[in-house]
This record gives C-alpha cells, sequence and structure tokens, in this order.
C-alpha cells in the first residue's frame, strides 16, 4: 500500500502531467469565462435589443392572428439554453376578433418559456428551439351558430409574398395545461388536463416528425356530447409518434407504451387538417376486462354492456371513423374475442362461453350512424347455460332504440336438463334425450328478453317425465314440436297411464302471437288415438290439479309472466279422440269418437255418439269442471236400445240403494239431463245429483225388486211379485239431490200394472209417492195388439190408491190413500200399517 501511495506521488510530481493538468484548468477555467462572458453579453444584447426582441415577437403574433394578444410581462433566464437565450412571456392572453359573441380567448397562460437561436434571430428569422407552456389553457371552439374563436389564425400568405421573418419550433413542453376542443355545433366535446407533454420536432421535406411523451387526465373524449364521453376522468399515459405530410395535409399518431387507467392500449390515429377536411380515424386495439372496457365508451353504449358481465380480459379492438366538422356520432366499429370465460347476463349465467362479437353503429350504409342503425353482431357462440350446451352459430341484435336480436340456435342434451329451465312442481324430468335448432327473433327491452318467438324444432327422444298439474305419466316418449309462422305443431306423442295408453298429436294456431299476449285464446287442437281407455282414470287425468306451491300474487307493477305453466293454464284444448275400446266401470263402448274442449273452465264434451257392445247408440255432451278436490259435472244423455243394468251400474245406480243394476234388466231407452259432482276418487256423490230423466224399458224384467214386493204383499199376496216381466216401463221425473220428483211412472208387467205420482227420497225422510194399481190380473194383456183397447182395460176392476211415505227406521211405510189434493173427491181410505 505504501509503494502504491509512493508511486502515484512520483506520478505527480513528475514535470509533463503537471503542465498537462494546467492547460486542463485553464481550458475549463477559459471555458467558464467564455460562457460567462458570453451570457453577459447575451444578457447584455438582451436588454439592448429587448424592444426589438419583443417587437419581433408582437409582430409575428400579429402576423399571424386576427385579434389582440396580451403579454403581461417579458423576461429573460440566465444560462438557461445556452448558447441560446431563453426568453419568457408572463400572462399571456390571445383574443380573436370575435371574442364579444363566444367570450372564449384561445389561449391564457401563466408563463411562456421560448428558447431563441441567436444566430438565426440575427438572419432575422425567429427560431424558437424549445417552446415550454405553464399552467395554461388551450381553448378552441365553435358556438351552436358555427362562430369559431380558431379563426383568429390568418391565412397563409400566397408563396409570391414574403415574409421578413419566418417561425420553426423544435421542442415543446407543456406543464398544468388544460387543452379544450368544443363544437356546439356538432356535438364535440374534448377536454385533457395534460400533468405533462414533451416533445422533438425533426422537420423534414414533407413536414415533420417527434415523439411526444404524454401524461394526461381524459374529462372528456366526446364524438357526440349529447351520448357521452369515451375514456372520461381516466389517466392516459405513454410514448406517442406523431407525423405531419404537408402534401397529404394529414397528422399520424402511432401509441408506444401506452397506457389509459390501468390497461395497455395500442392506437393508430389520422387527422386530415386541410381546409374543408377533417376526416380522422382511429385505430385502437388491447386485452382488457369487460367492465373497463365498458367504463371507457360512451354511456349510450356502456349502460347496455354492464348489464352483462365477463371474468377474464378479453382481446378487443375499436375503429372510430368521422368528420371533426359533421354533426353525430362518427362511425364505431368494436370487434371483441372471448374464449372460456363465464358470462352473466340478466337471464342468467352462461359456463364456458366463447364467441366473436362485433358491434357497429353503421349496420346499413346510408342510414347513418346512430342508435337506430347500430347492431351486435355475434357469431359462433357456445357455453354452458343451466348445464345446457348451447351454439348459436350466428345472432344480431339491431336497433338499439328499438332492439330486436334474430339468430339461429342449436342445442342437444339431455331431458333431465330441463328441470333447470321448468319448475318440479310443473313437470318432472326422468329420461330422455332432447335436440333443437331454431331460428329466433327477440325484443330487447331494458335489455331483458321480452316475447321471443321461434321458428324451427325441437325433437325429444325415449323421453320419460310426468306433468304433475295433471298427473301423467309419459314413458318411452317421442315428442316433436314444429314451429312455424303460422302455428305450433306437435307430433309424435306417447302418454301412458296404468292401462291406458295414448297416441297424440296437435296444432297450435297463431301460436307466437297469443302465447304472450292472450294465452287464453291459445287452443291447442289435438288428435288422439288409443287402442283402450278406461274413463273414469281419463277424467281424474284430466281434471287433476296438482297441489304444490301456490304462485305469488303479481304486482301491479311487476311485469306480466311468460312461464309456460302459466299459459297452459289459460290456454284451452280440443280433444279430436278415437278409441277402440272405452270403459266407464261396467260400462263399454266400441270404435269411440268424441269431440272434448278442455279449458280453463273444465273440460267439455260435444255431440257424442257411441255404439255400445250389444248395439246399443249412447248420445251425450258433458262439462266437467275441477273445485277444488272434487270435480262437478253436466250432462245431457240420450241412449237407444241400452242395457238398463249395465247403464244404472255406470251412474253408482244414482245413489238408489232398495235395489241394485242386477235386479232390473231389459232394453233401455233414455233422455236426461243431470248435473253432480265427483269425489276425490271420481266417484258419484248421490246427493249432488240434480237434472230431468225420461225413460223407457221394453222386454224387461224385475227380480227382487223391493218397493213392488211391498206393495205385492198387501194388494197381490198371491202373485209372484219377485219375478216380473214387462212389456213397458216408461217414467220421467227430477232429481234434486236425494229427492226424486216423479211426474210419472207406468209399469205394464205380467203381474201387475203400476202408475206412480210424487216424491221419492233416497235418505230417511221426504218420501210422498202415490201409486194407483189395478186389482185385475194384466196375465194376458199382451195378447190384446190394439194399444187403445190394451189400454181401456188396463184401469178395469177395482183401481187401489197407495202412498208411499216415511216410515221408521228408514223404511217406507205404505199406506192406502190418494194425495192430499184428491181428498175431496175420494173417500178417506183406512190406513195400513204394512211395510
Amino acid at each position: 500500500m505504501d509503494k502504491l501511495s509512493d508511486k502515484a506521488k512520483g506520478f505527480f510530481a513528475n514535470k509533463g502531467v503537471k503542465k498537462i493538468f494546467k492547460l486542463i484548468l485553464y481550458f475549463f477555467l477559459g471555458l467558464f469565462a467564455v460562457i460567462i462572458v458570453s451570457a453577459i453579453g447575451l444578457r447584455i444584447y438582451f436588454e439592448k435589443n429587448k424592444a426589438e426582441i419583443v417587437e419581433k415577437i408582437n409582430t409575428q403574433i400579429n402576423d399571424n392572428i386576427n385579434g389582440e394578444a396580451k403579454i403581461g410581462d417579458i423576461g429573460y433566464k440566465f444560462l438557461i439554453g445556452f448558447p441560446n437565450f431563453t426568453v419568457v412571456l408572463r400572462d399571456v392572453e390571445l383574443k380573436d376578433s370575435l371574442i364579444a359573441i363566444h367570450k372564449r380567448p384561445v389561449l391564457v397562460a401563466g408563463e411562456i418559456e421560448a428558447r431563441l437561436n441567436v444566430l438565426k434571430l440575427l438572419k432575422k428569422e425567429v427560431a424558437i428551439d424549445k417552446i415550454v407552456i405553464i399552467d395554461a389553457k388551450i381553448d378552441l371552439f365553435v358556438d351552436k351558430n358555427g362562430v369559431r374563436n380558431s379563426n383568429i389564425f390568418k391565412a397563409k400568405k400566397p408563396k409570391t409574398e414574403k415574409s421578413n421573418t419566418t417561425t420553426t419550433i423544435n421542442e415543446v413542453y407543456l406543464k398544468n395545461v388544460t387543452f379544450i376542443s368544443e363544437n356546439q355545433q356538432g356535438h364535440k366535446l374534448f377536454n385533457f388536463e395534460v400533468k405533462s407533454l414533451k416533445c422533438k420536432i425533426k422537420y423534414t421535406s414533407d413536414g415533420w416528425i417527434t415523439d411526444v411523451r404524454l401524461n394526461t387526465l381524459a374529462k372528456s373524449l366526446a364524438f357526440n356530447s349529447l351520448r357521452g364521453s369515451f375514456v372520461k376522468d381516466k389517466e392516459i399515459s405513454g410514448d406517442l409518434i406523431v407525423d405531419f405530410s404537408k402534401e397529404l395535409n394529414k397528422i399520424g399518431v402511432v401509441t408506444q407504451g401506452f397506457k389509459i387507467g390501468e390497461d395497455d392500449f395500442t392506437i393508430k390515429a389520422n387527422f386530415n387538417v386541410g381546409k374543408g377536411n377533417s376526416l380522422f380515424d382511429l385505430d385502437i386495439r388491447t386485452n382488457i376486462k369487460w367492465g373497463n372496457a365498458s367504463n371507457l365508451l360512451a354511456k349510450n353504449i356502456s349502460s347496455k354492456l354492464d348489464k352483462f358481465a365477463l371474468n377474464d380480459p378479453l382481446e378487443a379492438s375499436c375503429v372510430i371513423k368521422g368528420d371533426m366538422s359533421v354533426k353525430g356520432d362518427p362511425e364505431i366499429v368494436v370487434n371483441a374475442v372471448i374464449k372460456d370465460d363465464e358470462l352473466t347476463t340478466s337471464q342468467g349465467v352462461v359456463k364456458k362461453c366463447s364467441f366473436l362479437g362485433k358491434f357497429t353503429n353503421n349496420y346499413k350504409n346510408g342510414l347513418g350512424c346512430n342508435d337506430a342503425n347500430s347492431a351486435v353482431i355475434i357469431k359462433d357462440f357456445k357455453g354452458l347455460y343451466s348445464e345446457v350446451p348451447l351454439y348459436i352459430p350466428s345472432a344480431i341484435i339491431n336497433n338499439l332504440e328499438k332492439p330486436v336480436a334474430t339468430g339461429k340456435l342449436n342445442a342437444n342434451f339431455e331431458l333431465v336438463k330441463m328441470s333447470n329451465f321448468i319448475n318440479d312442481d310443473f313437470i318432472e324430468f326422468t329420461g330422455g334425450t332432447t335436440k333443437a335448432n331454431i331460428d329466433f327473433k327477440v325484443d330487447i327491452v331494458n335489455v331483458q328478453l321480452n316475447k321471443p318467438k321461434f321458428t324451427g324444432s325441437i325433437v325429444v327422444k325415449n323421453g320419460s317425465f310426468k306433468a304433475k298439474s295433471k298427473n301423467v305419466h309419459f314413458q318411452n316418449t317421442d315428442v316433436e314440436l314444429y314451429f312455424t309462422e303460422e302455428a305450433l305443431l306437435i307430433k309424435k306423442i306417447k302418454f301412458q297411464n296404468k292401462v291406458n295408453t295414448v297416441f297424440m298429436e296437435g296444432r297450435v294456431d297463431n301460436f307466437l302471437n297469443l302465447y304472450y299476449d292472450a294465452p287464453e285464446k291459445l287452443n291447442l287442437n289435438w288428435k288422439i288415438y288409443s287402442p283402450f281407455i278406461d274413463l273414469k282414470q281419463i277424467v281424474g287425468v284430466l281434471t287433476y290439479h296438482y297441489q304444490g306451491k301456490a304462485p305469488e300474487p303479481a304486482s301491479a307493477s311487476k311485469k306480466p309472466s311468460y312461464d309456460l305453466h302459466e299459459v297452459l293454464r289459460k290456454a284451452q284444448a280440443t280433444l279430436e279422440i278415437k278409441v277402440d275400446k272405452l270403459t266407464y266401470k261396467k260400462m263399454i263402448a266400441n270404435d269411440f269418437k268424441v269431440k272434448i274442449v278442455l279449458a280453463k273452465q273444465g273440460l267439455i264434451v260435444n255431440n257424442v255418439s257411441i255404439q255400445g257392445s250389444t248395439g246399443s247408440t249412447l248420445n251425450f255432451d258433458a262439462q266437467v269442471i275441477p273445485q277444488g278436490k272434487t270435480v262437478l259435472f253436466k250432462t245431457n244423455i240420450k241412449l237407444a236400445e241400452g242395457n238398463v243394468s249395465r247403464f244404472l251400474a255406470s251412474f253408482d245406480n244414482f245413489g238408489v240403494r232398495s235395489f241394485t243394476p242386477n235386479d232390473i234388466q231389459g232394453n233401455l231407452s233414455l233422455t236426461t239431463s243431470l248435473s253432480g259432482v265427483l269425489n276425490a276418487d271420481r266417484e258419484l256423490m248421490p246427493n249432488t245429483i240434480n237434472g230431468n230423466i225420461a225413460f223407457g224399458i221394453k222386454d224387461g224384467a224385475l227380480s227382487n225388486f223391493e218397493p213392488i214386493q211391498k206393495i205385492g204383499k198387501i194388494a197381490f199376496p198371491n202373485r209372484d211379485v219377485k219375478n216380473i216381466t214387462f212389456s213397458d216401463l216408461t217414467a220421467s221425473a227430477t232429481i234434486k239431490g236425494n229427492l226424486i220428483d216423479v211426474q210419472s211412472l207406468k209399469v205394464t208387467s205380467n203381474v201387475m200394472n203400476i202408475d206412480a205420482k210424487g216424491t221419492y227420497s233416497l235418505t230417511n225422510t221426504g218420501t210422498n209417492l202415490a201409486v194407483k194399481i189395478p186389482l185385475r190380473n194384466p196375465k194376458d194383456d199382451y195378447k190384446i195388439a190394439d194399444p187403445k183397447q190394451r189400454e181401456a182395460v188396463r184401469y178395469k176392476g177395482i183401481v187401489v190408491n197407495l202412498m208411499v211415505v216415511d216410515g221408521k227406521d228408514g223404511q217406507a211405510k205404505i199406506k192406502l190413500g190418494k194425495p192430499s189434493e184428491d181428498k175431496s173427491t175420494a173417500e178417506q181410505p183406512k190406513k195400513s200399517k204394512a211395510k
């Protein structure tokens, strides 16, 4: 260490080295002296020529403006920018000649620093090496009438005229400068608070080029101030390469490391600055999150995009083209690529979502750049919506003032996934597959789907499900739905319920319109075929109502629901049914054909004709109305040559317990109009029957008929009243619950003839039936061929008048006598206690 120190001392002690260091020192001292002297000289020059310099600057400004320039003070910065010298203009204000009208100065600056080239200034040139603007406001303004403050700049002089001075600027620096460009006539507003802007300008034969380093806050970038601003209140920073071409009269901009907010952008832009040409275009590209992108757009666009959300950054580009001097929006085209993301909408969440999206506000050329001519175009949309895979090859949302979405939808999925769309309380799906190919058209109101309409097909294979509202089970079912403009076509439906198998197809005319606007007018025209139906079970199915959760009452402000369950509840169906064999208890019918209307108010059957297995013909109409767990029925029946025993058994003998359907035989002809109630088991409730009935039985027989036996014990103790054959039995009556009001009953038999009139009760009270019985034996009356003669001999001899009235213990009591209205003309009969 000591040796090294000794060598250093020896080196600096050398006379040659000392001489060199002295020369270097003298050089720098001389240079410093020159600088000081030059600076002092420039200062002296500035002070002596200050008036001339100010005059040259004012001359330069006034030569180029129409208006007034005010400079509060001018100063000189010592040694700043040497060998050039720096002039500082303070409190600068530029006004055009129309300031009294628009009241907007072009420039108000706290300080403008201009670094002047001394050598060029001596040559009568104002060469500004650098200009610094601090605490300033640059305001370019056009009012509603087209008056503008930028007319402060004079038109360029013809090339034949030469100015005494020329001006160039090599470097520009802005600090705390507000730049505003407002065009009220064109509804455009650009407002930037520039924290700093630095650029060095390089001049070329065709113009100039510069690198700009920018840090600013965008207060407004409104191409149409009526629609709102892009990038509002966002920090913008980065580098820009800006070039100007005299030949093209165009400024080009390319960004490097450019940020808007927290996101990186690549931007290319062109601005025409020629007279009468204010065209511009911007090409913006980025990878950005959906929410961040929406925040950069104008309110009229972002308000719609905010109804959606994506999790991952998306690849996006935006091209904006327009004319700064023209009213209205510029043309905007946005493209986005979404890959395997999660899309959240007001209708639900789409997982594993991928698609290509495009927005344009100039969908059809010539219609202008506006919301009415705007469109969102979707291609190759794929995703899982409620676990159902969806594919939309193409879709367009057109006219954002009254948006309408059109497109194609394809789906192929397991039927059980339909439970994600339809409440299990309505339909429960257990198996099968579904394939849908749909063309759709949907109105969009407040970014909500409204009254979607479809054409296309939905096909279900091997479907298994249960319609709980009707307690209907569908197994191994193929269903084909075809939506057309005219109707909904339903094909290939197989329904199985216990022993019943039904094949169905249907049609709903004007389905797409009535579904939303008037579901109560929807009429499903069903064609139904079955080899066998148990009518009791089918009535139970058709009138069954699942006791699930009651729907929430709709409030006055709530939108109408388009729920399928609700629509089906309001709609009606017209069923054309063909059944090879139909049964109801003991009634059997073959080749059954009927037309049924199934409406909200119940089941309606009209003009039915049934050929019975014994050759009988049954014509009827009916209405079945659900009332909670019970069912009200109304029917009109006309029967010709029917089996009376089977008929009574089918209607549970109308509640009569004094004889069974097997006790009476014969061919029944009947006309009746009845109403009643079926219980929860779809059994007839006897005390609910009301209506009229008129019937006749020919070639019949009565066996062990208790009412006749009671009469026979009194009037014909020696005759066989347990087995009666009769040629004719006719009756007409009105049924009111438990009371049968008999207008007439006439029995012509081999044992006795009977006429009856009055009231017969099916319970313990109310019976008051007048019975008239000729005592003569009618055994041989059938031999009388003439009906009039046979009727004349009917009442020969003694005729017994009996009254059937209420007795003890629910038993009817029979006594001699006539109804009270006949007692004035008849002898008071003796009472009999026979039962």
